[in-house]
């Protein structure tokens, strides 16, 4: 799991330090934690909250461990394949980590609280306040007896406009993060008759990579950052549009069977736009990761139609995950990397929302290479002995999606 954050707005303990000369919690290594570890650890986050200054201060040997190590942060996209939003956020400088490990070293002192800063910046882990608010229609208590530790439920939203609108923006609002594994928010556009098991609104069984027509509206695992859509562009959503909420849930602890759970998206919308948006499952959904093999690979490759603009991407794998990359091949022979990589951590899949949108056109080719461990020396390895991993739905099945999202000018259409 993830390692350390701290909040502005908890109560502090009181100053006892000495002036130092050497970095103090309050003046250096908080800027440190609120830009790169507390949209993690803290309250309602993916992992332990770290939310008061004595706990960190408590754990500054364990901090300084982890990110010498290149434990911490986990492994993030890196920025010298596309740059993206709030990059600098996902990593630590030489001179950062330099900072933690001179402070562990003096014994963590606290230093003065007025060197404090401001209150930390939220815009990374939250969107709000939303133009929608979606959630699921009753709390729900997944089942696990007979389903090999996996849980699928969706939920039939309704949200609420008269008119066509678009998604500017979007964040799945996730309520308990012990037992969720994934959410999707799929756009069913009516092709299925979701009524004939009864009310939808209240929960059914389903697929877990979707049933029929049902198009990806985006996708969330731990770690995932909200995405923000360039201006003037949107997923489009019909008048007085549904939505399904579908959550993963996995059995990874003693009891998950008894905790209950009630997740959402939230949405900003807008009334109109230049160009709309849609998000691709672009991935191989046949391979087989053979037992013992610490460098297994599965690839897939497709030949795009068109001109499109790639506006950011979400890597999804499983726990045997190693590395991923996405590049796009010109139809001229130059290549474009998209997103890459070098290791990876399921409890971290950062969302790539580029700063600036790739161009695409007929003839391109989009290339997808996911990297797998599937050794006995993987900490994660599912099995003892290792087995074959097959693609599947499942936690202790293995995937290799990067979900793209991509958009077309209106009047091309």
């Amino acid at each position: 799991m993830l390692l350390l954050a701290l909040s502005a707005c908890q109560p502090t303990p009181a100053d006892t330090s000495p002036a130092v000369d050497g970095p103090t919690y309050y003046a250096d290594v908080r800027p440190i934690l609120d830009k790169s570890c507390a949209r993690c650890h803290t309250e309602g986050g993916v992992a332990f909250s770290m939310d008061d200054a004595a706990t960190a201060q408590g754990m500054a040997a364990a901090m300084r461990t982890a990110v010498e190590s290149g434990r911490m942060p986990p492994p993030a996209p890196d920025p010298q394949c596309r740059d993206y939003d709030a990059s600098e956020r996902f990593v630590l400088t030489d001179a950062e980590k330099a900072t933690i490990g001179a402070w562990a070293d003096a014994e963590a002192p606290l230093g003065d609280v007025a060197d404090a800063p401001g209150a930390r910046d939220e815009s990374l882990t939250s969107l709000a306040p939303y133009d929608v608010e979606l959630w699921a229609g009753q709390p729900y208590t997944p089942s696990f007896a007979s389903t090999d530790g996996n849980d699928y439920r969706c939920f039939l939203l309704d949200v609420g406009n008269a008119d066509t609108t678009w998604i500017r923006g979007m964040q799945a609002l996730v309520d308990n993060t012990r037992i969720v594994h994934h959410v999707v928010l799929f756009d069913p556009d009516g092709t299925d008759d979701l009524w004939s098991a009864g009310d939808p609104h209240d929960g059914f069984a389903c697929s877990g990579l979707g049933q029929g027509n049902w198009a990806t509206i985006g996708a969330w695992g731990p770690g995932a950052n909200p995405t923000v859509l360039p201006e003037g562009m949107g997923i489009r959503l019909e008048p007085s549009a549904q939505v399904v909420l579908q959550m993963h849930y996995f059995d990874s602890f003693e009891g998950a069977d008894r905790e209950a759970d009630q997740s959402g998206y939230g949405l900003l919308l807008t009334d109109s736009v230049t160009h709309e948006a849609v998000n691709l499952a672009a991935g191989p959904t046949s391979f087989t990761l053979e037992a013992g093999d610490g460098e297994a690979v599965a690839r897939e490759f497709y030949n795009w139609g068109g001109d499109a603009q790639v506006l950011s991407v979400w890597p999804h794998m499983h726990l045997l995950g190693s590395g991923f990359e996405e590049s796009v091949t010109h139809a001229d022979g130059t290549e474009t990397c998209l997103l890459r990589m070098n290791a990876w951590d399921f409890h971290n899949q950062v969302t790539a929302n580029f700063l600036e949108p790739v161009t695409i056109a007929s003839g391109d080719r989009i290339k997808i290479r996911c990297d797998f461990d599937n050794s006995a020396e993987n900490p994660y390895q599912y099995f003892d002995p290792p087995r074959d991993i097959v693609f599947g739905e499942g936690t202790t099945d293995e995937m290799c999606f990067g979900f793209t999202l991509v958009a077309t000018p209106i009047e091309a259409r």
